[in-house]
C-alpha cells in the first residue's frame, strides 16, 4: 500500500512539473539568454529614456580649455574630446539618435516587407515574380552606394541613413515573411477559410500574419541590432550622422584623431555599440527559443 502511495505522490510530482514547465512565465524567466539579453536591453533603454529628457550638457558645446579632459574628470565623468565637448553628453545623444534610425528603420522595413511578403503569396505567381524580382533589384545594390547617392540628393543625417537602411532590410523581411506565409496558406485551415468565401486579403491578415508575428518579432529585434551596427558604419564612413546631430558612429570617426593620444575616447562608443548589439542579439535568441513551437513541444 505504502509503495503504491509513493508511485502515486511522484506520479503527481512529475505532472506538477510539467505544468509549471508549460506555464509562459517560467519558459521565459528559465531561458538564460531571455535573461541575461533583457537585462542589458533594459540597462539600454533605460539609458535611451535618460537621453530623451536629459543630458549633463549641450553635447555640441566646444570647451577648449578643458579638451582631451581624462576618464574621471570633475563635471566630465568620462573624459572630453579634442574640441572640450563632454564624452558622457555625447554618448547619451548618440543613444538617442542611432535609436531613432535603427526604430525608423526597422519599423518601416517590417511594416513593407510584410506587406510585400504577403501580397507575394497570397496574390499569384505573376504578382509574385515581379515583387521578388523586384527584391532582387534591391538586394544587388550596396547599402553604402545608396547612402552616397541619399547624402548627394538630399544630405546626409538621420533621414537618409533611414531610408538607405529601409531600402537594404525590406527585401530580407518580405523574403521572410513571403516563405513562411506560402507555408501558411498550404495547410488546411487557409483553404477552409477560401471555401467560406474569404478574401485573399483577408485571410493574410486574419490567419496568416498573426501565425507568423513571433517570428516578426525576433527577425526585427535582430535587425534591429544590425541597423545599429550599419548605422555606425555609415556614420564613421561620413555619409550617416553629423554634427550637429551626434550618433556613436560618428563618434569614433571623430576619435580616430585622437587615437594614441587619448584612446579611452575611441573606446566609450565602441563599448556602447558592443554591448547594446551583443544584449539585443542574445534577447533575440532567446525569444526565439521560447516562441519556437518546435523547441516547446520538444520540452513537454
Amino acid at each position: 500500500m505504502s509503495v503504491q502511495s509513493s508511485r502515486a505522490a511522484d506520479a503527481r510530482s512529475r505532472s506538477r512539473t510539467k505544468e509549471r514547465r508549460k506555464r509562459p512565465g517560467n519558459r521565459w524567466l528559465s531561458n538564460g539568454s531571455v535573461v541575461v539579453g533583457g537585462a542589458i536591453v533594459a540597462l539600454y533603454l533605460i539609458v535611451l529614456i535618460v537621453s530623451l529628457v536629459w543630458t549633463p550638457s549641450d553635447p555640441n558645446a566646444i570647451d577648449p580649455v578643458n579638451r582631451l579632459a581624462p576618464t574621471g574628470t570633475p563635471g566630465d565623468l568620462l573624459g572630453t574630446d579634442s574640441l572640450g565637448r563632454d564624452v558622457v553628453s555625447a554618448l547619451l545623444a548618440g543613444a538617442k539618435n542611432s535609436a531613432a534610425v535603427a526604430a525608423g528603420a526597422c519599423g518601416l522595413s517590417v511594416v513593407a516587407g510584410t506587406a510585400l511578403g504577403l501580397t507575394a503569396a497570397s496574390l499569384g505567381r505573376t504578382t509574385d515574380e515581379l515583387i521578388m524580382r523586384a527584391m532582387d533589384v534591391c538586394v544587388s545594390i550596396p547599402g553604402v552606394v545608396i547612402a552616397l547617392v541619399l547624402a548627394a540628393t538630399i544630405g546626409s543625417g538621420i533621414a537618409s541613413t533611414i531610408f538607405a537602411l529601409l531600402f537594404f532590410f525590406t527585401p530580407a523581411f518580405t523574403r521572410m515573411v513571403r516563405a513562411n506565409a506560402l507555408r501558411i496558406l498550404a495547410e488546411d485551415f487557409p483553404k477552409v477559410a477560401e471555401l467560406y468565401g474569404r478574401s485573399k486579403p483577408f485571410i493574410a491578415v486574419r490567419h496568416v500574419l498573426p501565425n507568423i508575428f513571433s517570428i516578426l518579432l525576433v527577425q526585427a529585434s535582430q535587425y534591429y541590432a544590425v541597423a545599429i551596427l550599419t548605422e555606425a558604419g555609415l556614420s564613421y564612413l561620413g555619409v550617416g550622422v553629423n554634427r550637429p546631430e551626434i550618433s556613436w558612429g560618428m563618434m569614433l570617426k571623430e576619435a580616430q584623431q585622437t587615437v594614441g593620444i587619448d584612446s579611452p575616447l575611441a573606446m566609450w562608443p565602441g563599448v556602447a555599440i558592443m554591448v547594446t548589439v551583443l544584449g539585443l542579439n542574445i534577447l533575440g535568441d532567446g525569444v526565439r527559443d521560447v516562441l519556437d513551437p518546435k523547441l516547446r513541444r520538444a520540452d513537454r
